[in-house]
């Protein structure tokens, strides 16, 4: 059998049924997870490409399955919740506006009450004897004068916020006053300057490796190693490869000669048929003019 034969005969088999399998209009096989053209597609299963294809595949498939899992909420659960917030809402409400409404018998026992505490009192209670002493207040510090600008936009703005957040002589300073007073300083110190942009950078969170990556890692590094029988036959199926390949090369090369040499002798008919009528004019013309 020639090599035409060979080719018929292989190409008049059944095509491969195969989830990966594809034929595009050429009716070339192609395997559709490694986007590559497949002549012999049992050797491409057992290639490296293919099988980490298929383990990113899978991995993939199992990713997107665990992400919509921990989306899913149940309406029901939600629904319940906020059946419950605003069936607790409402007596709540009714019970402040109940705090916030006082009856006249509670004014009118007030009143009685502060009226018995003043009539048992002893004479000259009120005498400015028995009156307290006012306590002494310390002078009330004097506004500080407004700092004029010194032209530098750095030093006004610390002057400024110094100016505004020093402490009361008469507040104890403690931990939480002090750390009061440090945020105050540094709000000032942001509202100042308007027209300047201050970017604050997140916190980077870097996620740990999961099991999944770590599995895959594992199964990339030990590659299962060839016995010799493995190795012959992958070796046989390359060769097979390689003359198929060839052939093929070598018939698309003849199909290329034919198309052309068939388009040259079309070309020369048509020239042929030119001639042929160019002469045939100039002879009618001298028939007519005799």
């Amino acid at each position: 059998m020639d090599a035409k034969s060979l080719l018929r005969a292989k190409k008049a088999e059944s095509r491969i049924t195969h989830p990966y399998a594809a034929y595009n209009n050429a009716g070339i096989l192609r395997c559709s997870i490694c986007a590559v053209p497949v002549k012999q597609w049992d050797a491409h299963l057992m290639t490296k490409q293919h099988r980490q294809s298929v383990a990113r595949e899978k991995a993939e498939q199992e990713k997107a399955l665990k992400a919509k899992t921990k989306s899913k909420r149940p309406l029901s659960q939600s629904a319940d919740i906020d059946g419950q917030g605003q069936g607790q809402g409402q007596p709540g409400e009714s019970s402040k506006r109940a705090k916030t409404q006082p009856t006249h018998n509670e004014e009118d026992d007030d009143e009685d009450e502060s009226g018995r505490r003043v009539g048992g009192l002893p004479a000259g209670f009120f005498s400015s004897s028995n009156q307290p002493k006012p306590l002494s207040r310390s002078p009330s510090p004097e506004p500080q004068q407004s700092l004029q600008p010194t032209g530098d936009t750095e030093l006004d703005d610390f002057l400024s916020s110094l100016n505004d957040d020093t402490p009361s002589s008469t507040a104890p300073i403690t931990a939480q006053s002090q750390t009061k007073q440090i945020n105050g300083k540094r709000k000032t110190y942001k509202e100042i300057i308007p027209s300047q942009t201050s970017y604050e950078a997140g916190p980077v969170r870097i996620a740990p490796p999961t099991k999944d990556d770590q599995k895959d890692a594992v199964q990339e590094e030990e590659e299962p190693e060839e016995s010799e029988q493995e190795r012959k036959d992958r070796l046989e199926r390359e060769e097979r490869e390689e003359i198929v390949r060839r052939l093929e090369e070598e018939e698309r090369a003849q199909e290329d000669a034919d198309s052309r040499v068939a388009s040259l002798k079309a070309r020369m008919e048509m020239l042929k048929k030119r001639r042929e009528a160019k002469g045939n004019k100039p002879k009618s013309a001298n028939t007519n003019g005799a």
